[in-house]
Formats: structure tokens, C-alpha cells, sequence
């Protein structure tokens, strides 16, 4: 049978008929916009913001799980609203990759490190203060990372630290100079981060290493005696001692204050127990007595606390007022060891490397 033709000469539709087909029309269209009107945006700027709070709450509060889940969402919303470059994922990328580190996913805090650096090299207006805080933050993660009790690669990321602060120290420097004042914290901070590595060195096993991890991989370490390492970090911090030292006779020099005379006295008087404390560390007490002795000279200094355990002091102070007040208030917690792996390093000093970051224990 076939099938029937089609009647292509239909009659017009009646004005009745037409009236009620644009009114259901109409409604349809207002439903659909009232909808719209009420559904969620997903990718709203207030969305993203509200998934970053909730993340960095989460991550305060010890709730790794939660603020991974929450930050990786927030991350992805500012990619699509700010664009794939945009200078705003940083914060919450680096919350994220604390919460990985606590949780002890080393490859998932790998693959969000290798992004981290990618979206740095294209983000062009960065201040300096942003590069440096950056720096610093960085350098906290991997100092915590190198600690965690589930780390199967320790060195690696204590090595991380390391490079992160020559890399900040040559930024600087040649942006700003080689005797800026803003070298001088970052050049003490090289001292302390010495000092826990020669910590690290003391374990056996750590100072002529070929370090395999769990996945088969290889990280070459140093091969030198434990003698010459201890003389190679010994020598590094007498450097940054004399770094310290030439900027900031430099900086009294350009000063040309009235009472130069005065605080050049006690620029070298702390300069000489800085350099006491360091030869203190490494194990030289003749040497370290001779430094101690100079600043003697100086009433205000004799009260100063020179106690090994003290060591090293977690900033570079030159008013012995200060000095004074700041290694008393040190003795307070000098006791508790930041982590097994690293003896003899207290908590006073990570948290002086670790300025500005989210402050939370160890898990």
C-alpha cells in the first residue's frame, strides 16, 4: 500500500488558533526565564570565593580531606571565570598543596607543585613583595615536607628549601643590588636553613648517600666525608655572616647618622656573637670563646645568653636590648624538637622560616 500523500495545500489556521499557540508560547518562554531566573550560577565569582573560604577553614581546622575537596573546586571556578593564567589561583593553590603534604600524597602535591611553577612562569606582574612572599611560603612547604613523618625522600625536599632560598637571594640581588637591606633576612635565613641541614648530615647513613625512594627512584645526594661536609656548611655560614656584615656597614655608612660611632660598636659587637654561635654549632668552643669575648667590651651585651642550646638564634638583631629580650623569650620553647629527623632544631626556628603561611601542627 502507499503510503498517503501529503496535502501540501493545507487551509491557513484560524486567528483563534493562532492567539492560543503564541499565548502557550509566551508561557513557556516566561517559565523558562523564571527558571533561569532561579537556578544557581555554578561558576559565579561569589561560588569561587565561598569554596576558597570554605577550603582555608577546612585546612585550619585540620580537615584535609574537606579542603582538598573544596580548594581543587575553587581552583577549577577561577580558571574558567579569571582564565587559565590568572595570577588568583596562586593562594589557593599553595593552601592545596599544604593539605596534600599534611595528608602525605607526595604525588599528588608533585603534580601540584609542577602547575604552581608552570602558572608562575606565565603570570608577568608580579611585585616584588609577591615574589618573596611566594619564596618564603614555598620554602615552609618544603621544609614541613621534608619532616613529615610519611616522607620517603626527606633530603629531597630539604634540598628544595635550600635552592628556593639561593634562587630568592639572587632574585634580589638582581633586582636590588648586592648590598640591598632587603638581602640581609634572607642572607640569616641561609644560616639557620645550613644548620638544619648539618642536623640532617648527623644521621647516619645521610652524609655519603645514593637515596632510593619507594618507587625505584634515585636521588644523588652529596659524597663527601662527614669532615668535609661539616667543613663545607661551617664555611657557607661564615660567608653569610660576612654578607651581613659588609651590607650593613654599607647601610651605616649611607646613613652617616650622629651616633654612627655608637652603633657601629654594636653592629660589631653582634656581628662577633653571631660569629660565636655559629662556631659554637659546628663544634669549635675555642674559637667560639674568642668571638664571645669581644663583645664584652660593651656593658649592655655581657647579659646576652650564650648557651648552646639557645642556638642559633632565630633572627639577626644588632640592639642588644632586643638581643636580649628575644633569646630569653627562645629558651621558652628551645625545648621542643620540631620533628625526630632533625634534632636539636626547635620549633622557634621553622616558625621564623616560616613567616606568613598557615600555622598548624604537625600531623
Amino acid at each position: 500500500m502507499q503510503p498517503p500523500k501529503i496535502n501540501r495545500a493545507a487551509k491557513p489556521a484560524s486567528p483563534r488558533l493562532r492567539s492560543c499557540c503564541l499565548l502557550i508560547l509566551a508561557c513557556q518562554m516566561l517559565a523558562a526565564a523564571s527558571f533561569a531566573a532561579d537556578a544557581p550560577d555554578h561558576f559565579s565569582e561569589s561560588r569561587a570565593q565561598a569554596l576558597l573560604m570554605a577550603g582555608q577553614a577546612a585546612l585550619e581546622d585540620g580537615d584535609l580531606a574537606l579542603a582538598q575537596k573544596t580548594l581543587g573546586q575553587a581552583i577549577q571556578l577561577l580558571k574558567i571565570n579569571e582564565g587559565l593564567y590568572s595570577p588568583e589561583q596562586l593562594a589557593p593553590i599553595e593552601q592545596l598543596m599544604w593539605a596534600q603534604m599534611r595528608s602525605g600524597f607526595w604525588p599528588q602535591l608533585d603534580t601540584s607543585l609542577g602547575y604552581y611553577y608552570w602558572l608562575l612562569q606565565r603570570i608577568e606582574a608580579t611585585t616584588l613583595d609577591a615574589q618573596l612572599e611566594i619564596a618564603r611560603n614555598i620554602r615552609s612547604l618544603y621544609l614541613e615536607a621534608a619532616a613529615h613523618p610519611s616522607n620517603p625522600m626527606p633530603p629531597r625536599y630539604l634540598s628544595a628549601a635550600l635552592r628556593t632560598n639561593w634562587q630568592t637571594l639572587s632574585y634580589i640581588e638582581a633586582i636590588l643590588g648586592a648590598e640591598h637591606p632587603a638581602l640581609l633576612p634572607w642572607l640569616y635565613d641561609s644560616l639557620i636553613l645550613q644548620f638544619i641541614e648539618s642536623r640532617l648530615n648527623e644521621r647516619k647513613g645521610l652524609t655519603n648517600y645514593l637515596y632510593k625512594t619507594d618507587g625505584g627512584e634515585f636521588i644523588s645526594g652529596w659524597s663527601l666525608s662527614r669532615r668535609e661536609t661539616k667543613t663545607t656548611n661551617h664555611s657557607i655560614g661564615v660567608s653569610m655572616l660576612d654578607k651581613i656584615e659588609t651590607i650593613r656597614h654599607a647601610m651605616l655608612r649611607a646613613e652617616g647618622s650622629s651616633d654612627s660611632a655608637t652603633r657601629l660598636a654594636e653592629l660589631d659587637a653582634s656581628l662577633a656573637l653571631y660569629r660565636g654561635d655559629w662556631e659554637s654549632l659546628v663544634g669549635d668552643k675555642s674559637v667560639a670563646e674568642t668571638y664571645y669575648a669581644k663583645p664584652d667590651g660593651l656593658a649592655p651585651f655581657k647579659e646576652i645568653p650564650r648557651t648552646r642550646n639557645l642556638l642559633p638564634r632565630p633572627t639577626f638583631e644588632t640592639n642588644p636590648a632586643v638581643l636580649k629580650a628575644r633569646t630569653a623569650a627562645a629558651d621558652i620553647s628551645v625545648s621542643n624538637h620540631w620533628s625526630e629527623r632533625f634534632p636539636d632544631v626547635s620549633q622557634l626556628l621553622i616558625d621564623t622560616l616560616a613567616k606568613n603561611r598557615v600555622r598548624s601542627s604537625m600531623p
